[in-house]
C-alpha cells in the first residue's frame, strides 16, 4: 500500500517538473523577446543618425523629405523596440510566479512521503 503511494507522489512531482520544463523553456523565449526589443531601441536612433549623415549629402528639397521619412521610421522602430521589452517583462513576472506555485507544489507533494522528501530534500528550495 505504501508503494502505491510513493509511485503516486513520484508521479506527479514528475508532472510538475515537466510543467516546470515547459515555462523554463517559455522562459527562454520571453528573454530572447526582451534582448531583440533592447536591440531594436538602441539600434533605432544610432542608424536614424547614420542614415541621416548619409542623406546630407542630397539637395535640400530632397532631403527634407528623405530626412522625415528616415525619422518616421527608426522612431516607430524604436518605440515597437520599447514595447516588445515592456511586453516581455509582463510576461517574465508571470512565468515567474508560475515557477515559484510549482516549486512550492513541489514541495508539499514531496512532504506527503517521508521518505521521497528524504530524497529530495537538497533539491527542493523552500
Amino acid at each position: 500500500m505504501n508503494e502505491v503511494n510513493e509511485q503516486e507522489v513520484l508521479a506527479k512531482i514528475r508532472t510538475l517538473l515537466a510543467l516546470e520544463r515547459n515555462y523554463l523553456a517559455e522562459e527562454r523565449t520571453t528573454m530572447a523577446e526582451f534582448r531583440n526589443g533592447l536591440a531594436l531601441t538602441v539600434i533605432g536612433p544610432t542608424m536614424s543618425t547614420i542614415i541621416a549623415y548619409i542623406l546630407s549629402v542630397f539637395t535640400v528639397e530632397k532631403s527634407i523629405l528623405l530626412d522625415l521619412l528616415n525619422f518616421a521610421f527608426f522612431s516607430i522602430l524604436t518605440i515597437v523596440g520599447i514595447w516588445i521589452s515592456f511586453r516581455s517583462q509582463s510576461k517574465l513576472r508571470i512565468i515567474k510566479k508560475k515557477k515559484a506555485t510549482i516549486k512550492k507544489r513541489t514541495n508539499e507533494i514531496s512532504k506527503s512521503s517521508k521518505e521521497i522528501y528524504n530524497l529530495l530534500c537538497d533539491c527542493i528550495e523552500e
